[in-house]
């Protein structure tokens, strides 16, 4: 058995599409200098709205009290 992640979510509509077509998890990029960062609202809004998929956050060089 395997889990899928679709990764470098920006939107609730890109997140809404992946679990869809069946993904498991999505990941939500918090570096800033990533073309697929994602704001803080709109992943609070993604998570909320979508509580069925496990997220993953991605970090870059970040202090544990940021990410916590």
């Amino acid at each position: 058995m395997f889990q899928v992640k679709i990764c470098g979510i920006t939107s609730l509509a890109d997140a809404q599409a992946a679990a869809d077509a069946g993904a498991d998890a999505i990941g939500l990029n918090f570096y800033a200098d990533s073309p697929r960062f994602v704001q803080q609202e709109t992943a609070r809004e993604i998570c909320q709205r979508l509580p069925q998929l496990i997220k993953v956050a991605v970090f870059v060089n970040e202090t544990v009290t940021t990410i916590g």
